[in-house]
């Protein structure tokens, strides 16, 4: 049995080596018989130039013959025979894409115009089809905000000219990754007749950003060529720990362009979905399947809305929800972790020890203690427009000896009217674009110094804008050890 693959060189079958007479006469004088000593099987571009090992040329080699008759022996076609005049040329046969690895039977036929009895010879050949990735364009880059993006598979969000990774998400796994102008894009083949399905580890949709912090949509963007793919999609979120399949069929693509999808977790499948282990693509109900029936994907995550609570406000989930997507110069890391925090827990109770927190050293410190690895605490709200909030939550200042800033040591709090991606723009817009301001000068030590654990409480009263957007910043300036915790926004 022979293997037919890309960039294989030709196959020559049942080899005899004859050498009499003249190589171009087709009967020399005396000839009684054809040889039929050979034919080769060989893949290579199509007439459009694709190599995806499909398009197989056969030459026969004889002493005798006129001409050969190659039955590529496809069973499906009947246009899988083929004449091939005189001794020298070829013939070409592009063989179907549907499966991947078929085997075949070339049968070649020697014929003479001199009366000759005809020769044949026939050999199996795997012909394996390798799809060629032909995609040329990506989809736009996801609008949604780093802080409400859970990722599954996507480069991330794009800014100022540059992609930059999602803060949260898994790497999924399956399928075809190609790179199209440096993206990366998924690719599953064959869908007519098997599935394709990305692994995403498993992820609690309840869950997805932090505890309690649920995910409540699923996008992703599909890209499909018709006449090489599939036109109808049905798409299958799979939880297998619980044995369940969450379902949406009849999803209409659009030929040759991106079609984006955007479903509800709750509503937008056949149940709703409580976990997410596999998302399988397959051809939907009533579609067709063409050729290779290849589809692209890219941008698959799951996603929340705005909240309008803080999240980790305890500190108890690290540097969670805390970050900029970017900072130019700088670092998105906004405090170090801390289990110096208050003595109170986020619904007020004395823990009768120290909690989380966050916490700011003299190399982390804003103002004129500010370097590249000052740190900002960052994160945003979506608000009712309009309306009275309290800003709340507690500090402390260790009261070491150190050379202490103009103006003395201190954290600062504060809320600023809209959002931000980068947070070197946050930082240049302190001074300029505050609804609430409040730096705290207390210095009595850690949390666990001050009386009952607790530190300095602040509460600073704002009004939501008109667009309801606000953003909460904090950050410290002191030549020791700061520290916040419980930060809640409250009606006032």
């Amino acid at each position: 049995m022979k293997y037919i693959e890309k960039g294989i060189g030709a196959l020559l079958m049942a080899v005899l080596i004859v050498s009499c007479g003249k190589d171009e006469d087709p009967n020399p004088t005396g000839l009684t018989e054809i040889v039929l000593s050979s034919f080769s099987a060989t893949p290579g571009p199509d007439e459009d130039g694709n190599e995806d090992g499909t398009y197989i040329t056969v030459k026969p080699l004889s002493i005798g013959a006129s001409s050969y008759e190659v039955d590529f022996g496809d069973p499906n076609s009947d246009s899988d025979v083929i004449t091939i005049e005189g001794q020298g040329n070829s013939a070409s046969y592009d063989y179907p894409n549907e499966v991947e690895e078929v085997t075949y039977t070339i049968t070649v036929t020697a014929k003479s115009d001199e009366g000759l009895t005809g020769v044949t010879m026939a050999d199996d050949v795997i012909v394996t089809h390798t799809v060629v990735p032909s995609i040329n364009t990506v989809p736009a880059s996801p609008g949604l905000r780093d802080a409400n993006v859970f990722a599954l598979f996507s480069d991330g969000f794009e800014f100022g000219g540059d992609i930059f990774s999602w803060e949260h998400g898994e790497n999924a796994s399956g399928g075809t990754v190609v790179s199209v102008d440096g993206n990366d894009v998924v690719q599953f083949s064959r869908l007519g007749s098997a599935p394709g399905a990305l692994s995403v580890g498993t992820i609690e949709t309840a869950n997805a950003f932090l505890d309690g912090v649920a995910a409540t949509h699923i996008h992703f963007d599909v890209h499909a060529d018709f006449a090489k793919g599939i036109d109808i999609l049905k798409v299958t979120l799979v939880n297998n720990n619980a044995s369940e399949t969450y379902e949406v069929d009849g999803l209409a693509l659009t030929d040759g362009d991106w079609a984006s999808f955007d479903f509800d977790l709750a509503t937008g499948f056949s149940a709703a979905v409580d976990a997410i282990d596999e998302i399988v693509f397959e051809l939907g109900t009533g579609g067709t399947a063409n050729d290779h029936a290849t589809i692209s994907v890219d941008n698959v995550y799951l996603y929340k809305d705005p909240t309008n609570v803080i999240l980790n406000g305890d500190f108890e989930d690290g540097l969670e929800m805390w970050k900029f997507p970017v900072f130019t110069d700088g670092t998105t890391n906004p405090y170090g972790s801390s289990s110096d925090g208050s003595h109170l827990d986020y619904d007020g109770n004395d823990t009768g020890s120290k909690t989380a927190g966050a916490k700011w050293s003299s190399s982390q410190s804003g103002g004129e203690f500010k370097s590249s690895d000052a740190r900002y605490a960052y994160q945003e709200l979506a608000l009712t427009p309009n309306t009275n909030y309290i800003l709340q939550y507690q500090y402390a200042i260790r009261d070491d000896s150190g050379d202490d800033p103009v103006g003395g040591r201190r954290v600062v709090g504060l809320i600023m009217d809209g959002y931000y991606i980068d947070g070197a723009d946050a930082v240049g817009e302190l001074g300029s674009n505050n609804l609430g301001l409040h730096e705290g000068f207390v210095a009595e030590g850690k949390f666990s110094d001050t009386v009952g654990g607790i530190g300095t409480i602040v509460s600073i009263p704002f009004t939501a804008p008109a667009s309801g957007e606000v953003s909460i910043m904090f950050y410290a300036v002191t030549p020791v050890d700061a520290y916040i915790d419980n930060v809640k926004v409250l009606l006032n």
